[in-house]
């Protein structure tokens, strides 16, 4: 860690590179979470001054969007010939992997603020197969939202009990709540994945609905 009163090393700076800068970023935010990522803090990860990452980057608000964009541009597209529920499970499951691996950039995978083209593919895939589901215009803009926010809460689900899909409500009193409670028991055993297919299969017939209507 470099301070103000730390001398500075004799011979070559260490190289530094963007890519570099925006590997030290995520490995920040995976550590201390959003709050924590800070130019401040890439810095004394990469032992140089803070001045140098603004040879990089402009900002943190910029260091932030690219290293969403390089998270954002390894999740897979499925092929656009594929029907368009299909590619629509498989987006949102990618969205979810990407935040359950990551669950520190959820805030800034929920902005969903990109501009490199790499890391649009994603939202593009996503916002075409609902264009060839039969949705236009803003049902287009808020199908794309609502599959997004799914399986982002959805995620949260899986971080918040990981490996525990047993619902305590089956054991609440019947009488009082017979539809949570016939719903927990339907449910018992089924993995966070078979419960997060459960709940796409309806988003996928609504957002077919609309459509049609």
């Amino acid at each position: 860690m470099t301070t103000p009163n730390t001398p500075r090393r004799r011979g070559r700076p260490p190289k530094l590179t963007r890519e570099a800068v925006l590997a030290a970023a995520l490995e920040v935010l995976d550590e201390s979470g959003h709050g924590g990522l800070s130019m401040r803090a890439v810095a004394d990860r990469l032992g140089v001054g803070k001045m140098s990452l603004y040879h990089h980057v402009a900002d943190k608000a910029q260091m932030e969007r690219l290293v969403i964009e390089r998270l954002m541009a390894e999740l897979p597209v499925p092929d656009a010939e594929l029907p368009w529920r299909e590619r629509v499970s498989a987006l949102a499951r990618s969205v979810r992997s990407l935040v359950i691996r990551r669950p520190n950039a959820t805030p800034l995978v929920a902005l969903r603020e990109y501009s490199d083209p790499a890391s649009l593919r994603l939202p593009e895939a996503l916002m075409r197969a609902l264009h060839d589901a039969g949705l236009r215009g803003t049902a287009l803009v808020g199908a794309s939202r609502l599959v997004f926010s799914y399986a982002i809460g959805y995620a949260q689900i899986d971080l918040v009990a990981p490996g525990e899909a047993t619902s305590p409500m089956a054991s609440l009193p019947e009488a009082d709540f017979p539809h949570i409670v016939a719903g927990a028991r339907a449910t018992r055993g089924l993995s966070f994945d078979d419960q997060f297919e459960l709940g796409l299969q309806p988003l996928l017939a609504g957002l077919a609905a609309m459509a049609a209507g």
